[in-house]
């Protein structure tokens, strides 16, 4: 069995997340200790639960540990999915729909599973990858044959967002994020809940956002979306990409009490602007979603910053196959060995 010290470098729920990933994979049993160890509230919580429950429902895995507060997890892997191809996932909070997926997706997508998912939480979160991130950038960048309809938004506290996938074999391609060409386009989408409407919050976060880009960009290559919509708990987003002829750059912001549509938009915005000036191909959000899965179809990028989660992935990677797989210099990672499965090769 191999053991995992969950409050190494990030030490949080990635560490959780890319671990169950990789045993259900290999088949290789994972012990996880110190889980979340440093954090104010340490061990499992609600939305780890929640994931652990799903590879059991799905696969058929077993576990020892898994409840509220438990810094310890034993899971025995199972990687033959169970004869039901629709699967619901339930969170009455607002549990982020991207943390479910970004841990289910790697082990369905790697052995070439076909089903429905329909997650039900909150679709965009605090330290959490939107459910947009996934379609407009994760899929396309590694070919994931997969359809994202979202339903519902859901946001914190009462979440209440839905959405459905639809998973196809995909013939994985391998990461190459070196080189990203001429800028083609940027495009703003901003999001807002219908009772927010009266304050023009959607309107004001893209106006910002354009604002900014137009005196560094062409305006002829700035498109925008403003949309509102109906949500349990009220709050607003902004998702922007950059499209190069070979990569695609993405940066988000989410509304907070207290905190102008302005300034939300002035975050976000300058965050995009950051990752084109450092020369990115992978912005340092893809890069540690990319990390698992080039383990199995490898590749190469450059992104602008080396986060604690990118590390924190390849350790774990590195520590679950027992080998040096990936080599790092300055903001470079390139995947020297792969390790091959039928669908994949």
């Amino acid at each position: 069995m191999i053991k995992i010290d969950g409050s190494f470098l990030e030490g949080g729920g990635q560490i959780l997340r890319t671990s169950l990933g990789l045993s259900t994979i290999l088949g290789v049993p994972v012990e996880i200790f110190n889980i979340r160890k440093k954090r104010k509230n340490p061990g499992l919580a609600h939305q780890h639960l929640l994931i652990i429950k799903a590879f059991k429902e799905i696969f058929g895995a077993k576990c020892e540990g898994d409840e509220i507060a438990s810094q310890k997890l034993i899971f025995y892997p199972s990687s033959k999915i169970k004869e039901e191809k629709e699967f619901h996932i339930k969170a009455e909070t607002a549990a982020s729909i991207g943390l479910i997926l970004q841990a289910l997706l790697l082990p369905l997508v790697i052995m070439g599973e076909e089903l429905s998912l329909k997650i039900e939480g909150g679709t965009r979160g605090k330290w959490a990858p939107p459910v947009d991130f996934f379609s407009s950038v994760v899929f396309p960048v590694l070919n994931i044959n997969a359809q994202v309809s979202l339903l519902r938004r859901g946001y914190y506290p009462k979440g209440g967002g839905r959405i459905t996938v639809f998973l196809k074999k995909s013939m994985l391609k391998s990461v190459n994020l070196t080189e990203r060409g001429s800028l083609r386009k940027i495009k703003i989408i901003s999001i807002a809940s219908k009772e927010l409407k009266r304050k023009d919050v959607a309107l004001r976060q893209a106006r910002e956002a354009k604002s900014i880009l137009k005196e560094r960009f062409s305006q002829k290559m700035i498109e925008e979306e403003v949309f509102y919509v109906e949500t349990d708990s009220p709050s607003s987003e902004i998702n922007l990409c950059a499209y190069f002829e070979k990569a695609i750059l993405w940066s988000d912001g989410l509304g907070e009490k207290g905190k102008s549509s302005e300034i939300v938009a002035r975050e976000a915005t300058f965050k995009l602007i950051e990752e084109i000036k450092k020369g990115a191909c992978c912005d340092r959000h893809l890069a540690d979603h990319l990390i698992p899965y080039m383990v199995f179809c490898g590749g190469k990028f450059k992104t602008s910053f080396l986060t604690l989660h990118t590390l924190t992935n390849i350790w774990v990677c590195e520590t679950i196959l027992g080998k040096k797989i990936f080599e790092v210099k300055d903001n470079i990672v390139e995947a020297l060995c792969i390790e091959r499965f039928p669908f994949n090769i």
